[in-house]
């Protein structure tokens, strides 16, 4: 059981598993479904219009343009509760009729979206597309709610309902369609990898639809902090029609989608401290601080990518070990001894030998795991990722010296040797 305080200063218990009535929860859930709604709109509509602008939170949740045109206004309600229904004297179908007829623009064809569903042979089940559709019904029992209802709370809906005429009535319904019963923000991932069948294999859907999400949000953000100051903004189809396309042949058999390029350097501190192994493969060699850093950089950023392909199932059988297997070739190209004699030499004549083969290979074109994938980190973090496990080493004697270094790591440089 939690203790709630409230804004008063009082407290309230609350038992586990019940719903807060102070939590904002299904208003943020709203605004995220909103947001996502918005996107698998889109994506339909590429299908069927070449060109279009959506805005998000100007005239109404959602809206389409044509040019300057506002041509279609789209209500979103999101309801937690999943046997919510849209009966006639919902305030969802009430506050979304008062809004479209105090700001709808004349022509624009209106939508309301919802996972509510409206009963049968309610208002709003006349206004789903079909053959069952009705206007004049709907507009009948609307109006039967808003000439009996005794609901106060819903009065200047009813009247302005009803101040707009019988012709302005019919007009407004006969452009209103509902779209009952989608799915929930959580289960809305079929229905966004559906949109996107078309555009990569059944395999990389989900794959496609995280990335797609990952662009969608910051794009939002930005176009709502427009939208917010008094700017006119747009988010025009053309841009996630490249997006998707961009993702898509990321995800084709020879290539694979780059992540990682912005995650967070890391910092000074955090390089001095770094004990893992592959770190000190590194030091054996005495590479310079600056160059240490940009290493642990590549190596976090290619064990990150690598994780997240192989969680996402983008990798075939045995793809990382073959490609792993040409990477320790090249290595041994680079960094195997040139004698048999070089370890004669003063320690700072092999550090200085071992480091210059190392950085031959680190600035060498490296092979790619498949043709496409450009990225110099998954290469060259895959080298550390190996010396990590002590599979390659850069200084001559580096089995011996990680031996000592780090003796809890015996067992494994025995297996290494």
């Amino acid at each position: 059981m939690a203790t709630l305080v409230s804004m008063s200063g009082g407290t309230q218990e609350q038992v586990e598993g019940e719903a807060n009535p102070y939590s904002a929860a299904p208003s943020a859930l709203g605004y995220l479904a909103q947001v996502e709604y918005a996107l698998l709109l889109v994506l339909k509509r590429l299908d069927v219009e070449l060109e279009f602008d959506v805005s998000i939170e100007t005239l109404d949740d959602i809206v389409f343009h044509d040019g300057d045109d506002a041509v279609e206004l789209l209500q979103t309600k999101h309801r937690v509760d999943r046997t919510a229904s849209l009966t006639n004297s919902s305030m969802d179908v009430w506050k979304t009729l008062h809004n479209w007829i105090a700001d709808a623009p004349p022509n624009a064809s209106l939508t309301l979206l919802t996972n509510a569903i409206a009963p049968e042979g309610s208002a709003m089940s006349y206004l789903r597309g079909g053959s069952g559709r009705n206007a004049t019904q709907a507009v009948a029992r609307l109006e039967t709610v808003a000439r009996t209802s005794e609901n106060q709370a819903h009065q200047s809906y009813y009247e302005a309902f009803l101040e707009i005429g019988d012709e302005s009535r019919l007009e407004l319904l006969s452009r209103v369609t509902l779209i009952d019963g989608i799915p929930a923000v959580a289960d809305l991932a079929l229905e966004l990898e559906l949109a996107v069948r078309k555009s990569t294999k059944t395999a990389h859907r989900a794959a496609l639809v995280e990335r797609l999400r990952g662009w969608w949000f910051p794009k939002v953000y930005d176009h709502l902090e427009r939208v917010a100051s008094g700017q006119r903004d747009r988010i025009v189809s053309g841009e996630v029609e490249s997006k998707l396309l961009h993702l898509s042949q990321q995800l084709r058999d020879d290539d694979l989608p780059i992540d990682f390029y912005d995650m967070p350097e890391p910092s000074e501190g955090e390089v001095a401290d770094d004990e893992r192994v592959f770190v000190h493969q590194l030091r054996l060699i005495a590479l310079g601080s600056k160059r240490l850093r940009q290493c642990i950089y590549d190596h976090n950023r290619a064990f990150a990518q690598r994780s997240r392909w192989e969680r996402e199932k983008l990798l075939n059988v045995g793809e990382l070990k073959d490609y792993e297997t040409r990477l320790k070739e090249e290595w041994r190209r680079f960094c195997l001894p040139d004698t048999d004699d070089e370890g004669e030499d003063d320690e700072q004549t092999v550090q200085a030998r071992a480091r210059e083969r190392f950085l031959q290979l680190d600035r060498s074109t490296l092979p790619r795991i498949r043709t496409h994938v450009a990225a110099e980190y998954v290469a060259n973090g895959s080298l550390h990722i190996l010396s990590d496990r002590l599979e390659i080493g850069w200084h001559p004697a580096w089995l011996e010296r990680i031996r000592a270094i780090l003796p809890d790591l015996a067992v494994l440089a025995e297996g290494a040797a």
